[in-house]
């Protein structure tokens, strides 16, 4: 904020221009972008899920028919009773039974599905009895999976297993076993096993028609393992581990994917995964987010080139119009800052038929006009300066003047009342009792006299020997005014309170004299009940607004103002008193730029207000 509030108009405009023309632009191109990526992503996930789902099928009606041809072997006349009159040993040619099923099995039944390596019969126990194969005659193979999970088989129900290494051959391929039972009996007299290359599958996943150049399918089985032909590394099929997301979801949750992850070569590829747990097999379709997403780059490369060519048109635009419109404001700000000079009446010169002219004229209109009041408020501010120094000297010949004649009074005043006093003890008895009536008058008189020329002399002082404000605690304050009228409020069984007071900056001794003359009054004007008084302070923003509060006998609402006037009073004799207490007290808030004043009503107390300035302010 504080970097664009120290830019120029000039730039602040063209930062406008650029933001209000390329936001939208930038939107736009951003949105389309996306959806764009978007929409391409699912054409090529749909691709993809289309070869997935095509290859699956192909993939498990090959292993069913793998299966079926196997139950279709189990089934044949020939080869169970041939098998069955062989295991039994029921004559003694049992070595040309099983050469002549050895050749049925070579000769009519190997060539009939050009995947199948070998057919393998073994009996109950697990021991070949013929084969394709003549090296497996007699080798047990009980320990074979195969072996195992088909004998667990019904007949006409069949165990196929998923690519694996089958060490009776050395090869890897896919077995396919299933009962044979007595043509008699009806029991499982043994098993026929099919062994098929792995050429189809290879066939099925090596076919990347319309996969582009990095487009690849592979099977993977449940040990993480590839078992079919990597597109880019030779040597894969059961070497090449393929530890990835897709692989790990399937065989940890049992769940498909489908997204943007890192194939086995770490590379970044748009694929799908698919499952198929009867045969154990996880299928994988896959191809380069570098090629998936390759028409995005064009389409990239061109809203760049929109964006900066639309930046390059705004940008100079933006210019012109900066320039257009700054440059009056500039001559503007240029005339204003003459006029701060001191140039007044300056004249700045636009043609303009807009607001900018419009403004033009105004400004010259004000220049004129302030270049006037300049002047007047120059001779008015002269003529000013003159009746404040007249005045000043005024207040300090009359300050002076009172001090002096107070002063100046004291002694003469003195010498009338010692003189008036030793005339009433000298000739009290020679006198009658009128003249010492009189001289009682006049000696009374005197001594008022003498109090009011102490007053004036005190009122005098308030400017003349007024300390230098410094910060004051009013509590303390409040403390020390309550000790120095002690005698006073025990005397008048008075009860005074106070909220808190703050710390101002004042005249500690003319301040302590405010309070202490407010609350001697308040004690002084008090009604029938014992007096109570209560002080208090608030803050008002730059000034703090005291307030002495008291149950006196209160003042009519007209007189308030006249209570400030020096030696006014508004009571009698009864109440002792000169009438200049509350005029000290304004004079010396008058002299910390504060006010004074007075809320009253006959009969329900007064409360007196003043304020005083923060400190500081």
């Amino acid at each position: 904020m504080k970097l664009y509030s120290s830019l120029s108009f000039k730039s602040k405009l063209l930062l406008f221009a650029l933001c209000i023309s390329l936001i939208p632009i930038v939107t736009i191109t951003a949105v389309y972008y996306f959806t764009a990526r978007s929409a391409l992503k699912n054409q090529i996930l749909e691709k993809l899920t289309a070869i997935a789902e095509s290859k699956m099928l192909y993939v498990e009606q090959m292993m069913e028919r793998k299966i079926i041809r196997v139950e279709d072997f189990s089934a044949d006349g020939f080869i169970r009773k041939r098998f069955e009159r062989i295991i039994h040993k029921e004559d003694s040619s049992v070595q040309s039974k099983v050469i002549r099923l050895n050749k049925y099995l070579s000769e009519n039944k190997l060539p009939l599905y050009g995947h199948l390596l070998a057919i393998i019969l073994v009996d109950k126990q697990g021991k070949v009895v013929s084969t394709t194969h003549k090296e497996l005659i007699n080798m047990n193979i009980s320990d074979q999976e195969v072996f195992k999970q088909g004998m667990k088989k019904d007949y006409n129900e069949a165990y196929i297993s998923q690519p694996q290494y089958f060490s009776p051959l050395h090869v890897n391929c896919i077995v396919a076993s299933t009962p044979i039972v007595s043509e008699y009996s009806k029991e499982k007299i043994g098993l026929i096993i099919n062994v098929y290359n792995l050429v189809s599958l290879n066939k099925t996943t090596t076919d990347y028609t319309g996969m582009g150049e990095t487009g690849e399918l592979y099977l993977v089985n449940r040990d993480k393992i590839m078992i079919t032909k990597s597109r880019f590394i030779d040597d894969t099929p059961f070497k090449q581990i393929v530890d990835i997301e897709p692989v790990r979801r399937i065989l940890d949750r049992n769940e498909e994917m489908i997204g943007i992850y890192h194939d086995y070569m770490n590379a970044s590829v748009v694929g799908i995964s698919r499952y198929m747990p009867e045969y154990g097999l996880i299928l994988l379709v896959e191809t380069h987010t570098t090629e998936a997403f390759a028409p995005l780059r064009a389409l990239s490369i061109t809203a760049v080139a929109l964006l900066v060519v639309g930046t390059a048109l705004v940008t100079l635009v933006g210019i012109s119009f900066a320039t257009l419109t700054s440059e009056p404001i500039k001559n503007l700000t240029k005339a204003a800052k003459k006029i701060s000079d001191g140039g007044f009446g300056y004249k700045v010169r636009i043609q303009r038929g807009d607001e900018i002219g419009i403004l033009a004229d105004s400004f010259n209109t004000m220049s004129r006009e302030l270049a006037k009041f300049i002047a007047n408020l120059k001779r008015s501010e002269r003529e000013l300066l003159r009746h404040s120094t007249e005045l000043k000297r005024s207040n300090e010949e009359l300050q002076h003047f009172a001090y002096v004649a107070s002063h100046d009074l004291q002694e003469p005043l003195r010498m009338i009342s010692s003189y008036l006093q030793l005339i009433e003890r000298r000739y009290k008895s020679k006198l009658d009792a009128d003249a010492e009536e009189f001289i009682t008058y006049a000696v009374d008189g005197a001594n008022r006299l003498q109090t009011m020329i102490n007053g004036l002399l005190e009122y005098s002082r308030v400017d003349s020997r007024g300390k230098s404000f410094e910060l004051v605690d009013c509590e303390t304050l409040f403390e020390r005014a309550l000790l120095n009228l002690e005698v006073t409020i025990k005397e008048n069984n008075a009860t005074i309170t106070h909220d808190t007071l703050p710390t101002v900056m004042a005249d500690s001794s003319q301040l302590l004299q405010v309070f202490q003359n407010l609350i001697s009054n308040a004690i002084k004007f008090h009604g029938t009940a014992p007096p109570r008084i209560h002080i208090s302070a608030r803050r008002n923003e730059n000034e703090w607004t005291f307030s002495v509060h008291d149950n006196g006998i209160g003042i009519e609402p007209e007189y308030t103002k006249q209570l400030f006037n020096i030696f006014k009073r508004l009571h009698g004799r009864e109440y002792p008193g000169i009438g200049l207490g509350l005029s000290i007290c304004k004079k010396i808030i008058n002299r910390h730029d504060g006010r004074i004043w007075l809320e009253s009503e006959t009969g329900k107390g007064s409360t007196f207000y003043f304020t005083i300035p923060v400190h500081g302010t």
